[in-house]
């Protein structure tokens, strides 16, 4: 587990299709946009090469919890002590701090007034996973949401982390008092990970999936 400050990284979040965005409106809830042209502050972008840059990343974004490791399985043999250690999948947490302007991640997370939850992403039909369906019911794997994590270094942006086909599986909100209102977002995925120079926006294959 690893954290960061919101000073030393930049977060991009799109959805995992690359025509379809998510949209937050006061009046009609939660769905989605085509062309993806959902800005940041009204909802998620749709998954672009130019929407995963470092410069479209969250605004007032101050931390950043990044953790990977891997689910083992205990297989025993007769005659041996030792068990083997087999990986069964990837396990890669991403928790998102950053300054709450608005009510738009806690419709995505909870549902509007017509119950449409996005937490699970967005289907290339334009529809929203309900949480109940093979995740690769439209055989794009579309699933969840992507994020590039910039881990920053002496000014510029050496290292990029793509994770890909993250659920959201967590949202909380800080009160304080005398202080500025958080909000805390948290993506679960066991696809895993891509490290390069820059972000991976290339659709998640069956192999990866």
């Amino acid at each position: 587990m690893a954290y960061f400050l919101g000073s030393d990284c930049e977060v991009a979040l799109t959805t995992e299709s690359t025509t379809y965005g998510v949209v937050v409106s006061e009046t009609s809830g939660v769905y989605a946009v085509s062309g993806g042209t959902a800005a940041p502050t009204n909802g998620i972008s749709a998954m672009t090469a130019a929407n995963l840059l470092s410069t479209a990343g969250l605004v007032d974004l101050t931390g950043l919890e990044l953790g990977i490791g891997a689910t083992d399985e205990d297989i025993l043999y007769l005659g041996a002590r030792t068990p083997l250690k087999a990986e069964v999948h990837k396990v890669t947490t991403v928790t998102v701090t950053l300054k709450k302007k608005n009510n738009n991640f806690d419709v995505i997370f909870t549902g509007d007034k017509n119950s449409n939850i996005a937490r699970w992403g967005i289907k290339n039909d334009g529809t929203l996973y309900d949480g109940l369906e093979e995740p690769s019911i439209d055989g794009y794997y579309s699933f969840g949401y992507r994020l590039a994590i910039y881990l920053q270094e002496y000014g510029s942006f050496p290292e990029v982390l793509t994770v890909c086909n993250a659920q959201m599986t967590g949202h909380t909100v800080t009160l304080n008092a005398d202080g500025v209102q958080e909000e805390t977002l948290e993506f679960t995925t066991n696809v895993q990970p891509f490290i390069s120079g820059t972000a991976v926006s290339s659709a998640t294959t069956e192999a990866n999936f």
